[in-house]
């Protein structure tokens, strides 16, 4: 059974053909050991998507034969979606199937990178621009809490204006362990390099000092 409906490909479609420019790769990395279905389902889901227009171009991979091509995108763990051009380096990540909420963030990721610009204020790319020390924020989240897509797609376009910045949306639900370690407890939660975080839906501005506070 399709996971996306008519009404879901029409109006995909329609966005699509109008607003995409150039062509996007979703490189997708699952794990055909996994006993769970994350990972099919997460493969179908962007095969379904990628159908939609032919500028998005799939690729899956497997995790466990291919780990040390997966590590250098940026994909530690399956499923792991890049999402990316051929033509400039980004670190736009989502481990966890990437329905609910987080697929419209990654709609709207799609259309950012295909149009090459984001929807941030002018001053944040300049000072996201000037940061030359890599920078990691993971951001945890449920797909079935709206907020987290809103932190999602702050950190996603953070990572498009710099190649320095990886991005990650983590499914705290699938990745329990990691989530433990983090000490997740609500969601959003964002952790950057691992050292600073904070769990609530912060706006841009905000969310941009505490990635500055990293590289000082």
């Amino acid at each position: 059974m399709p996971l996306l409906s008519e009404k879901d490909i029409s109006y995909i479609k329609g966005t699509f053909d109008k607003r995409l420019q150039s062509d996007v790769e979703l490189t997708l990395f699952i794990d055909k050991e996994d006993e769970c279905d994350y990972c099919q389902k997460t493969a179908e889901l962007l095969r379904e998507l990628s159908a939609i227009n032919p500028k998005l171009k799939l690729e899956i991979g497997n995790i466990a034969a291919d780990k040390a091509r997966a590590r250098s995108l940026g994909i530690d763990k399956a499923p792991g979606l890049l999402v990316s051009t051929k033509e400039r380096k980004m670190h736009v990540c989502y481990f966890g199937i990437p329905a609910g909420y987080q697929f419209s963030a990654l709609l709207d990721d799609i259309i950012d990178i295909s149009n090459g610009k984001t929807r941030l204020a002018l001053s944040t790319v300049e000072k996201l621009r000037a940061v030359k020390k890599p920078v990691e924020i993971s951001v945890f989240v449920s797909i079935s809490e709206e907020l987290c897509a809103g932190a999602v797609r702050i950190a996603h376009q953070f990572a498009m204006e710099n190649e320095k910045i990886w991005a990650g949306m983590i499914d705290a639900e699938k990745f329990t362990e990691l989530a433990i370690h983090n000490a997740v407890t609500k969601v959003p939660k964002v952790v950057i390099n691992g050292i600073v975080n904070f769990e609530e839906p912060l706006p841009e501005s905000e969310f941009l000092e505490y990635v500055l506070s990293v590289t000082e």
